[in-house]
């Protein structure tokens, strides 16, 4: 069995509530986590005018960084060897490929927290994760 634990992140709440989840988990099991975020390309396609599309993929790439990083001092404050990875293309495929390359044991995921909403759900990008694994997937609600 596989020693490893993947945690998808980005910027959000919800990603860094699933993140500490991993963490702890991971220090329990004496495991590594592998930590990736994904960028799509196309979603900067769905905000056409709005702001400039290199100053939007400068923003996201800053992002993601800033939410690795915070990542990485979670799982080095646990104890917990961690490694990074940054994809892009197609969220839900570029999180099981790097499950499978990463021969991880268990996906970790968060629930999501969309800013206005009244109730939390379980985004297109998680239930594709959900419905392609091979191995178990444990999403993240963000908590109290």
């Amino acid at each position: 069995m596989s020693d490893v634990i993947l945690v998808a992140v980005n910027d959000s709440r919800a990603a860094f509530r699933a993140a500490e989840v991993a963490v702890e988990y991971a220090r329990r099991l004496g495991a590594s986590l592998r930590v990736v975020t994904v960028r799509d390309p196309g979603a900067l396609d769905r905000h056409p005018g709005a702001i400039d599309p290199a100053a939007l993929a400068r923003h996201a790439d800053l992002a993601a960084e800033a939410a690795l990083r915070h990542v990485a001092a979670l799982g080095a404050a646990a104890g917990v060897q961690v490694s990074l990875s940054r994809r892009s293309g197609r969220v839900a495929a570029e999180i099981l490929a790097e499950a499978r390359e990463a021969k991880a044991a268990l996906i970790v995921v968060a629930l999501v927290d969309r800013p206005g909403s009244a109730t939390r759900y379980i985004g297109s990008h998680t239930l594709r994760v959900l419905e392609f694994s091979g191995v178990p997937v444990m999403v993240v609600p963000l908590g109290e």
